[in-house]
């Protein structure tokens, strides 16, 4: 590093800029990404829905929002049982086709399109 500053002091004032400028860095090469850490230092406030709906704010190690614990289908009667799962089950799209009558009578409309005699 001395030898480096030492070369930078024999040099011309305008060479010394150069050499200084080189090693800058440009704040337009920047980007913002996530930060992918495998243990977070610090707890995030995370709220954790159980299966009966009752909620509890905790400390989490990781930042999320919400954390939804599953629901244990044996437990449940048949009745709630059978609601849980057609909530799970995906919904079929309904395909509408529509049929239509078409009664367009062209006859109707020919006096538009008719040509009159022009008289002289």
């Amino acid at each position: 590093m001395a030898a480096l500053t030492r070369f930078g002091e024999s040099l011309c004032k305008v060479c010394q800029r150069h050499l200084a400028h080189q090693y800058q860095t440009m704040s337009s090469k920047t980007s913002l990404t996530r930060c992918r850490r495998k243990i977070y230092v610090r707890q995030y406030p995370t709220t954790v829905v159980y299966p009966d709906g009752s909620t509890i704010t905790v400390r989490y190690k990781e930042p999320r929002k919400l954390i939804t614990l599953p629901i244990n289908v044996s437990e449940l009667s048949e009745e709630e049982a059978n609601a849980v799962i057609l909530k799970r089950t995906p919904r079929k799209k309904i395909k509408v086709v529509e049929e239509f009558e078409d009664d367009f009578d062209s006859s109707a409309y020919s006096h538009i399109w008719k040509k009159k005699s022009v008289k002289m």
